[in-house]
């Protein structure tokens, strides 16, 4: 590999673990923030528990990586499977509870 695919797969690692971050404050803010009616608050606490998890186990040993330079392709792995999961996840919420 040459070193302008390495810096690519380093940049889009980066780009990457921006995105997941915005994502996941996006979803930890709309649940843990969010007024919602008592019924439903667990399932909310529920859902901004798991996307933490998630986040704190792909996207935080993701960026780790990129910023060590090191295993960059596994790094660039760690950065797609947040999103991909999160919206496995999320369609299968919406599948069981419709």
């Amino acid at each position: 590999m040459t070193r302008e695919e390495e810096a690519g797969l380093r940049l889009a690692t980066f780009v990457l673990c921006g995105l997941d971050t915005i994502l996941w404050l996006a979803v930890v803010g709309a649940t843990f923030l969010s007024q919602s009616e008592p019924a439903t608050a667990g399932f909310d606490s529920a859902e901004g528990m798991t996307a933490s998890f998630l986040y704190a186990a792909t996207t935080l040993p993701a960026l780790g990586l990129a910023l060590a330079g090191r295993a960059r392709r596994s790094a660039l792995a760690l950065a797609v499977v947040f999103p991909a999961v999160f919206a496995a996840l999320f369609a299968a919420a919406v599948i069981i509870f419709a």
